[in-house]
């Protein structure tokens, strides 16, 4: 998966959940408590015309958080390895849109209360029954930070009503995209830095931006550090920019069609692909 993985400034020992010993009902969500902190639940969802909607659902004890997939400062987003799975062929993940934290000067950016993140299902053949199998890690935060590594085990068939109205709520809650709120890229530079790369973008807007409008700028990679820079609005534009750093093995090369760009802060968060 093309998640970040930032480093975690305070943290305890990561907990290690055995879970799905079996292959639970298809149709059933499988339910796991927390040390009372959090709950993870796997919603089974629908079936789609391109395989199935499923979704994980983590709720959260009063004064804790997660993460969304660009977590700020620190924190672990939920991060997924499907090695086991069968008739897998691929995953794609709707995050619905996060909320800014500040905290004795950090950012971070996630959730509270509760995270449902839909998960599309495509499998290899078409009609045949799909078995999934591997492990989860996300981040659960108060004044420390519990990395959870859980495992996972579900068959993937036929609908189920009641967790199909809480994905399709979530879905509703996906960032707009800049077209339908009238903004758009009109520059993107891509330049050599020491260790990387920085990216440095203008948006222009058909109406004038919330001033406490926050830029952020993401690129897909496991090994990608990502560090968010200056921006500045003025009026109906906006710059923003980030610095990219490889620091794994495999050399850093930036597609301009990987980049992302989400504003946050506004009336609803805005989606912008793609660095012309």
């Amino acid at each position: 998966m093309d998640i970040e993985q930032p480093m975690i400034r305070t943290c305890l020992t990561a907990l290690s959940l055995a879970f799905g010993l079996g292959l639970p009902t298809a149709l059933l969500a499988q339910e796991y408590n927390i040390q009372g902190v959090a709950r993870l639940d796997i919603l089974p969802g629908y079936e789609t015309s391109a395989g199935h909607m499923i979704a994980a659902r983590i709720q959260l004890a009063p004064g804790w958080k997660t993460y969304w997939r660009a977590p700020g400062t620190n924190g672990i987003p939920p991060a997924f390895d499907w090695g086991g799975s069968q008739n897998l062929k691929g995953v794609a993940f709707h995050w619905p849109e996060p909320y800014v934290f500040m905290k004795d000067g950090e950012r971070t950016i996630g959730y509270e209360n509760e995270l449902v993140l839909p998960i599309s299902i495509t499998p290899q053949k078409s009609g045949a029954p799909v078995s999934l199998k591997g492990e989860v890690l996300f981040g659960v935060c108060e004044d420390v930070c519990i990395p959870v590594k859980a495992r996972f085990a579900m068959d993937v068939a036929g609908s189920d009503a009641g967790s199909t109205k809480v994905i399709k709520a979530a879905l509703r809650k996906k960032p707009a995209s800049g077209a339908s709120r009238g903004i758009s890229p009109v520059s993107c530079d891509i330049t050599p830095i020491k260790g990387g790369f920085r990216i440095s973008t203008t948006l222009r807007s058909v109406k004038p931006l919330p001033a406490g409008s926050l830029p952020v700028i993401e690129f897909p990679g496991n090994d990608v550090w990502i560090e968010q820079k200056d921006n500045r609005i003025d009026g109906k534009s906006l710059t923003a920019s980030a610095n990219l750093f490889a620091y794994g093995s495999t050399p850093l090369m930036v597609q301009r069609s990987g980049v992302t760009v989400t504003l946050l802060g506004g009336p609803r968060a805005v989606e912008l692909r793609g660095c012309p």
